[in-house]
């Protein structure tokens, strides 16, 4: 089985889409989709669970990026738990099984998938989107932190997968954290001997345009 996490906050214009898109996958696996959700004061809960998501739903102020995502997974059913954020959409019907098929190296743990800018995206979100998430995927490893510096522990949960026997080995996330926890846990899994992926066939559309 494959599990989706999204967290949730005021998500009432992005989740009856997305998870619609996330239905329509083509995969063999069973999917399950989880939105755990931070006290929305819109719809978004009613919303999802129409949609036929499972919801959890936890007050404001325990959101953690890493707690409340191991929360997610270890609420799971599936051997691949895949996080995404609200406000990302599948780019087609294959993203989930572009984006899980690097588990065929048993070495890999970690995928995350490419970030494509949505059509209203400025320019800086765009060249960001491209030198960050570009079209040839790679896989790292320990070798690749000499050369590479961070850039080889450069991970996404906007997008991503994990193997659930590498969260339980690990414990998931570190907890509380207030950003990188996807960066933190690549930087663990390399240290370990595992290997991570960047899958540029999964794709998504993900962007936000800043002051």
């Amino acid at each position: 089985m494959i599990s989706v996490i999204i967290p949730t906050l005021n998500a009432q214009k992005y989740i009856e889409k997305l998870i619609d898109k996330l239905k329509a996958q083509k995969l063999e696996q069973e999917l399950e989709i989880i939105v755990i959700d931070s006290a929305s004061d819109d719809k978004t809960v009613q919303i999802a669970r129409d949609a036929g998501a499972r919801v959890l739903e936890i007050n404001r102020a325990e959101f953690d990026h890493g707690g409340t995502r191991n929360l997610g997974w270890r609420s799971a059913n599936g051997d691949i738990i895949c996080f995404m954020t609200q406000d990302a959409l599948p780019v087609d019907d294959l993203y989930l099984s572009n984006l899980i098929q690097g588990f065929e190296d048993n070495d890999v743990v970690m995928i995350s998938g490419r970030q494509v800018p949505k059509s209203d995206a400025n320019y800086v979100e765009r060249l960001t989107r491209a030198f960050n998430y570009p079209a040839i995927s790679n896989v790292r490893s320990q070798k690749d932190i000499e050369s590479m510096g961070i850039k080889a522990y450069f991970f996404s949960d906007v997008c991503a997968a994990y193997r659930r026997s590498f969260l339980e080995e690990t414990g998931g996330f570190d907890s509380p954290i207030i950003s990188n926890e996807d960066m933190l846990l690549a930087a663990k899994a390399l240290q370990a001997g595992y290997r991570v992926r960047y899958e540029a066939k999964a794709e998504v559309y993900h962007s936000h345009n800043f002051s």
